[in-house]
């Protein structure tokens, strides 16, 4: 009964603090502790990242879970953060992330002649990889699915600088003009 008690108030707490963007210390039954920035948790399965990697760590091997730090920027795309211009594979590549600068330029490829400019909005993890691409957003000169897809796929190719004091996610864009 106790484990059980234990377990539901860990979930709880879990949902309620898990909008904090804190750093964790996961404490297993073995005794392990995995420093770490909890992703989720679902099916009883937490998603965790452990030195730029991820981890699934089963709920059943958990004793306890520590918050560490809270982080008051929440990584929403913002009108303050400046818009920065690369050349990437001979395309004009634009970005716009808070605080977070590319450091591998996103593979552009074309393929067609079509031509037009497509925003991906996109979400930063705290070690830099692109966790989502979502092309179309506002800014988009045009609806070809195949310029949505060429640039949802080079906007996944690009990687970030590590910002590991962050938010867990950060939103922002990425516009590539073709």
């Amino acid at each position: 009964m106790y484990k059980a008690i234990s377990l539901a108030f860990l979930i709880g707490a879990f949902s309620i603090l898990s909008n904090l963007n804190a750093q964790h210390t996961i404490v297993l039954q073995s005794g392990e502790k995995i420093e770490c920035v909890v992703i989720g948790l679902e099916n009883d399965v937490w998603t965790v990242y452990k030195d730029g990697k991820e981890r699934k760590v089963d709920m059943k091997s958990v004793a306890s879970v520590f918050f560490k730090e809270y982080i008051p920027y929440d990584g929403k795309l913002t009108d303050d953060a400046q818009e920065k211009t690369i050349q990437a594979d001979g395309f004009t590549v634009k970005y716009k992330v808070k605080g977070r600068t590319i450091v591998e330029k996103p593979r552009v490829s074309l393929g067609t002649e079509d031509k037009g400019v497509v925003v991906v909005k996109i979400t930063v993890d705290r070690y830099g990889n692109i966790r989502s691409a979502e092309p179309g957003a506002p800014g988009s000169t045009t609806t070809s699915a195949y310029l949505y897809a060429k640039a949802a796929t080079a906007a996944k190719s690009a990687k970030f600088d590590e910002n590991m004091t962050g938010p867990l996610i950060t939103e922002g864009t990425i516009t590539i003009i073709y």
